[in-house]
Protein backbone atom coordinates (compact mmCIF):
# COMPACT_ATOMS: atom_id res chain seq x y z
CA UNK A 1 0.00 0.00 0.00
CA UNK A 2 1.12 3.55 -0.71
CA UNK A 3 -0.44 6.43 1.21
CA UNK A 4 0.31 8.83 -1.65
CA UNK A 5 -2.44 7.16 -3.69
CA UNK A 6 -5.09 8.01 -1.08
CA UNK A 7 -7.47 10.98 -0.94
CA UNK A 8 -5.59 12.25 2.13
CA UNK A 9 -2.48 12.78 0.04
CA UNK A 10 -4.01 14.80 -2.80
CA UNK A 11 -3.73 18.21 -1.14
CA UNK A 12 -0.17 17.51 -0.03
CA UNK A 13 0.86 16.48 -3.55
CA UNK A 14 -0.75 19.59 -5.07
CA UNK A 15 1.11 21.82 -2.64
CA UNK A 16 4.40 20.04 -3.30
CA UNK A 17 4.01 20.40 -7.06
CA UNK A 18 3.10 24.10 -6.83
CA UNK A 19 6.25 24.80 -4.80
CA UNK A 20 8.44 22.73 -7.12
CA UNK A 21 7.03 24.55 -10.16
CA UNK A 22 8.29 27.85 -8.73
CA UNK A 23 11.77 26.37 -8.34
CA UNK A 24 11.98 24.96 -11.87
CA UNK A 25 10.23 27.66 -13.91
CA UNK A 26 13.54 29.27 -14.88
CA UNK A 27 15.52 26.04 -15.33
CA UNK A 28 16.52 25.04 -18.86
CA UNK A 29 18.58 22.22 -20.31
CA UNK A 30 18.44 18.86 -22.07
CA UNK A 31 17.77 16.22 -19.40
CA UNK A 32 15.67 16.24 -16.22
CA UNK A 33 15.41 13.19 -13.94
CA UNK A 34 12.76 12.28 -11.36
CA UNK A 35 13.80 9.59 -8.89
CA UNK A 36 11.66 7.37 -6.72
CA UNK A 37 8.52 5.26 -6.76
CA UNK A 38 6.16 8.18 -7.07
CA UNK A 39 3.07 8.33 -9.26
CA UNK A 40 2.93 12.11 -9.79
CA UNK A 41 4.85 13.97 -12.48
CA UNK A 42 6.87 16.76 -10.91
CA UNK A 43 8.46 17.59 -14.25
CA UNK A 44 5.30 18.38 -16.19
CA UNK A 45 5.94 22.15 -15.94
CA UNK A 46 9.67 21.83 -16.62
CA UNK A 47 11.08 23.57 -19.71
CA UNK A 48 13.87 21.02 -19.96
CA UNK A 49 13.63 18.98 -23.16
CA UNK A 50 13.73 15.32 -22.07
CA UNK A 51 12.24 13.88 -18.88
CA UNK A 52 13.50 10.64 -17.34
CA UNK A 53 11.57 8.53 -14.79
CA UNK A 54 12.88 5.34 -13.19
CA UNK A 55 9.65 4.38 -11.36
CA UNK A 56 5.92 4.94 -11.45
CA UNK A 57 3.48 4.99 -14.38
CA UNK A 58 5.75 7.31 -16.39
CA UNK A 59 8.78 5.03 -16.07
CA UNK A 60 10.87 5.09 -19.23
CA UNK A 61 14.07 3.55 -17.83
CA UNK A 62 14.93 1.24 -14.96
CA UNK A 63 18.20 1.35 -13.03
CA UNK A 64 19.82 1.10 -9.63
CA UNK A 65 19.87 4.57 -8.07
CA UNK A 66 23.32 3.93 -6.59
CA UNK A 67 24.72 3.14 -10.04
CA UNK A 68 22.97 5.42 -12.49
CA UNK A 69 23.59 4.68 -16.18
CA UNK A 70 24.40 8.30 -16.94
CA UNK A 71 27.69 9.91 -17.81
CA UNK A 72 29.35 12.29 -15.40
CA UNK A 73 28.02 15.86 -15.69
CA UNK A 74 25.05 14.87 -17.89
CA UNK A 75 21.78 15.69 -16.06
CA UNK A 76 20.57 19.30 -15.78
CA UNK A 77 17.93 18.80 -13.06
CA UNK A 78 17.10 16.03 -10.59
CA UNK A 79 13.95 15.95 -8.46
CA UNK A 80 13.65 13.50 -5.56
CA UNK A 81 10.07 13.55 -4.17
CA UNK A 82 10.16 11.43 -0.99
CA UNK A 83 12.91 9.38 -2.57
CA UNK A 84 15.16 9.27 0.50
CA UNK A 85 12.37 7.80 2.65
CA UNK A 86 12.38 4.79 0.32
CA UNK A 87 15.82 3.72 1.47
CA UNK A 88 18.57 5.98 2.71
CA UNK A 89 22.17 5.40 1.71
CA UNK A 90 24.88 8.03 2.03
CA UNK A 91 26.43 6.94 -1.25
CA UNK A 92 23.40 8.24 -3.16
CA UNK A 93 24.53 11.84 -2.60
CA UNK A 94 27.88 11.17 -4.26
CA UNK A 95 26.09 9.54 -7.20
CA UNK A 96 23.71 12.49 -7.53
CA UNK A 97 26.66 14.88 -7.51
CA UNK A 98 28.44 12.81 -10.16
CA UNK A 99 25.66 12.91 -12.76
CA UNK A 100 24.50 16.53 -12.32
CA UNK A 101 26.11 19.05 -14.64
CA UNK A 102 28.16 21.89 -13.12
CA UNK A 103 25.58 24.53 -12.28
CA UNK A 104 22.81 21.91 -12.34
CA UNK A 105 20.19 21.63 -9.62
CA UNK A 106 18.90 18.97 -7.25
CA UNK A 107 15.53 19.30 -5.48
CA UNK A 108 14.74 17.07 -2.51
CA UNK A 109 11.27 16.77 -0.95
CA UNK A 110 11.01 14.87 2.32
CA UNK A 111 8.89 14.54 5.44
CA UNK A 112 9.96 16.50 8.49
CA UNK A 113 10.37 14.22 11.56
CA UNK A 114 9.64 17.24 13.81
CA UNK A 115 6.03 17.61 12.73
CA UNK A 116 2.61 15.97 12.92
CA UNK A 117 3.75 13.72 10.09
CA UNK A 118 6.79 12.82 12.18
CA UNK A 119 4.58 11.95 15.14
CA UNK A 120 2.44 9.75 12.92
CA UNK A 121 5.57 8.07 11.58
CA UNK A 122 6.90 7.49 15.09
CA UNK A 123 3.78 6.00 16.63
CA UNK A 124 2.02 4.51 13.64
CA UNK A 125 1.81 0.75 13.20
CA UNK A 126 0.68 1.27 9.63
CA UNK A 127 2.94 -0.64 7.25
CA UNK A 128 2.10 1.44 4.17
CA UNK A 129 4.63 3.85 2.72
CA UNK A 130 5.73 6.40 3.93
CA UNK A 131 4.69 5.71 7.53
CA UNK A 132 6.74 2.53 7.59
CA UNK A 133 9.93 4.37 6.59
CA UNK A 134 12.57 6.42 8.37
CA UNK A 135 12.29 10.22 8.24
CA UNK A 136 15.49 12.23 7.95
CA UNK A 137 16.04 15.72 9.33
CA UNK A 138 16.64 18.67 7.06
CA UNK A 139 19.95 19.34 8.83
CA UNK A 140 21.14 15.79 8.21
CA UNK A 141 20.34 15.91 4.50
CA UNK A 142 21.96 19.34 4.10
CA UNK A 143 25.10 18.00 5.79
CA UNK A 144 25.29 15.02 3.43
CA UNK A 145 24.74 17.26 0.41
CA UNK A 146 27.56 19.58 1.43
CA UNK A 147 29.85 16.62 2.12
CA UNK A 148 29.22 15.42 -1.43
CA UNK A 149 30.08 18.82 -2.88
CA UNK A 150 26.68 20.47 -3.31
CA UNK A 151 25.91 24.03 -2.28
CA UNK A 152 22.56 24.70 -0.61
CA UNK A 153 20.60 27.29 -2.60
CA UNK A 154 17.36 27.29 -0.61
CA UNK A 155 15.55 25.34 2.10
CA UNK A 156 11.83 25.63 2.84
CA UNK A 157 9.40 24.01 5.28
CA UNK A 158 5.69 23.78 4.43
CA UNK A 159 2.36 22.06 5.10
CA UNK A 160 1.00 22.57 8.61
CA UNK A 161 -2.10 20.47 8.06
CA UNK A 162 -3.35 17.82 10.56
CA UNK A 163 -1.87 15.05 8.47
CA UNK A 164 -2.01 12.75 11.48
CA UNK A 165 -5.78 12.44 10.96
CA UNK A 166 -6.65 10.03 8.16
CA UNK A 167 -10.17 11.48 7.95
CA UNK A 168 -8.92 15.00 7.18
CA UNK A 169 -9.10 15.67 3.42
CA UNK A 170 -9.42 19.45 3.08
CA UNK A 171 -6.60 22.00 2.94
CA UNK A 172 -6.87 24.76 5.54
CA UNK A 173 -5.12 27.94 4.38
CA UNK A 174 -5.54 29.48 7.85
CA UNK A 175 -3.50 26.68 9.44
CA UNK A 176 -0.86 27.22 6.79
CA UNK A 177 -0.52 30.93 7.57
CA UNK A 178 -0.45 30.28 11.33
CA UNK A 179 2.20 27.61 10.92
CA UNK A 180 4.37 29.76 8.68
CA UNK A 181 4.29 32.58 11.20
CA UNK A 182 4.40 30.86 14.58
CA UNK A 183 5.70 27.33 13.96
CA UNK A 184 8.00 27.71 10.95
CA UNK A 185 10.17 24.70 11.79
CA UNK A 186 7.38 22.19 12.32
CA UNK A 187 5.77 21.82 8.89
CA UNK A 188 5.12 18.31 7.64
CA UNK A 189 7.43 18.54 4.64
CA UNK A 190 10.57 20.35 3.61
CA UNK A 191 12.26 21.23 0.33
CA UNK A 192 15.99 21.54 -0.28
CA UNK A 193 17.34 23.05 -3.47
CA UNK A 194 21.03 22.28 -4.00
CA UNK A 195 23.39 23.16 -6.82
CA UNK A 196 26.55 21.59 -8.12
CA UNK A 197 29.11 24.36 -8.08
CA UNK A 198 32.48 23.39 -9.42
CA UNK A 199 35.31 25.87 -9.05
CA UNK A 200 37.20 26.00 -12.31
CA UNK A 201 40.85 26.86 -12.34
CA UNK A 202 41.67 29.77 -14.61
CA UNK A 203 45.19 29.56 -15.99
CA UNK A 204 47.23 32.63 -15.18
CA UNK A 205 49.89 33.67 -17.61
CA UNK A 206 53.24 34.18 -15.95
CA UNK A 207 54.55 37.70 -15.87
CA UNK A 208 58.01 37.68 -17.29
CA UNK A 209 60.41 40.27 -16.04
CA UNK A 210 62.08 42.27 -18.75
CA UNK A 211 65.73 41.46 -18.71
CA UNK A 212 68.04 44.44 -18.77
CA UNK A 213 69.52 45.12 -22.14
CA UNK A 214 73.08 43.97 -22.09
CA UNK A 215 75.72 46.28 -23.49
CA UNK A 216 78.38 44.59 -25.56
CA UNK A 217 81.76 46.22 -25.51
CA UNK A 218 84.06 45.65 -28.44
CA UNK A 219 87.72 46.31 -28.49
CA UNK A 220 88.82 48.48 -31.37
Amino acid sequence: MNWFKSNNAKNLIEQEKSIVNKYIEDKFGYYALQLGDYFSDFLEQSRISKHIFNHGPLKNIFFDSLNMPFAEDSIDLIICPHFLEQGYNKDIFNELFRVVIPGGNLIIIAFNPYSLAGIKNLFSFNMEFPWSSKFLTMANIQYELKESGFSIVEAKIANYQPIILDSHHSFNTYLESIGNRWLPLFGNIFFIVAQKKVISLTPVKPRWKNSKKRTIFREE
